[in-house]
């Protein structure tokens, strides 16, 4: 796979950024998504992929550019924006946008071919860039001596709340693109909770066993109805149900850490008129009151099920730090020369924070939701939903457009080429 270049990208003129910088986004639906990929596959010959790769090709810039604004906030909480993750983070976007808005436009299936090639090598990139960005917590508390609770702000929830969504709503597009070019399939589809959750499970036994060395708590699953299905994203639905498994079979192992025998969590899929209903029980020791909105917290334990293992701990003792390599390689872990992390599944049990809140605002992008009932000195009860109305419009952040090449603060400004007024990439 050809790497993105980073060295030198042809200038975009000022005009175009604050352009792109001044447009809104286009809200899709899940049912609209559904739609036109249904027509692409469809469709006997390609020719069917012009019009998404159109749509796409004057979007992507526009959502890359909402994020870039975002990144270039005078306001990032805590100076992360001053730590090297965040800046070679930030860099990435001035790379997409640079590349995309110098792409021609697909109007031929040669130029869709090559803006198809261009956006796929940008989604990879991405996502490993996105498996890295807590490490700017790191980069904070080491170069600050920052107490980690002190990054617990609003501030700090609502940038991450919004800079993720912007992430996971550009991913869809190019993900759901991706799937018809490449697989022949929509990402968005008719799917059975009840297989997503058997792999689910699989996988985060699987993660967890490789942890801790021992058989892991068996997962029953107990559901009225085996053919329930409803329109969603397969990929979020593992992904949540993942992080939530990985929890609560985590919590459980170090709760009954040392009974012979392990109890088994529940998982229980019932379908409502309105919603798609999933609920995981677990024996493993609960949260107390005081801890039970810090779990949605992006700086709180990796482990909110279980009340041994503090913030603190998690972050000076147990997290690995993450150690970038050449875009080839992409990124692997401080200790593990031989682990290369291409995946949320690939990242060991022990993480940075951000799984719950993330899943929750996955959840929620198109609708759904997800609440934890917890009990101390006994276990967790997480419900998630998953809304029926496929005619929801996605959940993608507004900013203000206050930010301008003029505005942004000097640390962004080392992209800007003065000679032609305009914008390269060039370190």
């Amino acid at each position: 796979m050809t790497p993105i270049p980073s060295p030198v990208l042809r200038a975009v003129p000022r005009e175009v950024i604050n352009k792109l910088w001044s447009q809104r986004v286009t809200r899709l639906s899940l049912k609209h998504l559904a739609t036109v990929g249904r027509h692409v596959l469809e469709t006997k010959n390609n020719t069917g992929f012009l019009i998404p790769a159109q749509f796409l090709h004057q979007e992507l810039p526009i959502r890359f550019s909402q994020t870039l604004k975002m990144l270039n906030s005078p306001n990032i909480p805590h100076n992360m924006n001053k730590t090297p993750t965040f800046q070679r983070f930030r860099e990435k976007y001035y790379e997409y946008i640079c590349l995309l808005a110098s792409s021609p436009k697909p109007d031929t299936l040669a130029a869709e071919q090559s803006f198809t090639a261009l956006i796929r090598n940008i989604q990879r990139q991405n996502r490993l860039n996105m498996l890295s960005f807590g490490q700017a917590f790191r980069d904070v508390l080491e170069s600050t001596n920052t107490p980690i609770e002190a990054l617990d702000t609003p501030e700090t929830r609502e940038f991450f709340d919004r800079f993720y969504a912007m992430n996971l709503g550009t991913r869809i597009l190019i993900g759901e693109h991706l799937a018809l070019h490449d697989e022949g399939r929509n990402l968005v589809q008719r799917i059975s909770p009840l297989q997503v959750a058997e792999r689910a499970i699989r996988d985060a036994r699987k993660t967890c066993e490789k942890h801790y060395k021992r058989s892991a708590p068996e997962v029953k699953i107990v559901t009225p109805s085996a053919s329930i299905t409803t329109t969603y994203i397969e990929e979020h639905l593992h992904r949540i149900l993942f992080e939530l498994l990985k929890n609560s079979l985590r919590a459980t192992l170090e709760f009954h850490h040392s009974s012979p025998s392990l109890p088994a969590i529940k998982l229980i899929i019932v379908d409502g008129g309105e919603d798609v209903t999933i609920k995981l029980s677990d024996e493993g020791g609960g949260i107390p009151i005081s801890a039970s909105e810090k779990v949605w917290n992006y700086v709180y334990s990796s482990t909110p099920n279980c009340p041994t293992t503090t913030a603190t701990q998690n972050s000076e003792q147990k997290v690995p730090r993450i150690i970038w390599r050449s875009d080839e390689e992409g990124i692997r872990l401080e200790g593990e020369a031989q682990l290369k992390i291409n995946d949320y599944t690939d990242m060991p049990l022990i993480s940075y924070g951000h799984g719950l809140p993330v899943a929750r605002l996955t959840a929620r992008y198109f609708g759904g939701d997800l609440s934890l009932v917890s009990m101390e000195g006994y276990g967790t009860d997480t419900y998630l939903s998953l809304y029926r109305d496929d005619t929801h419009l996605e959940n993608f952040p507004e900013l203000l457009s206050t930010t301008t090449l003029q505005t942004i603060p000097n640390d962004g400004l080392r992209w800007l080429n003065n000679d032609n007024d305009g914008v390269i990439i060039n370190e």
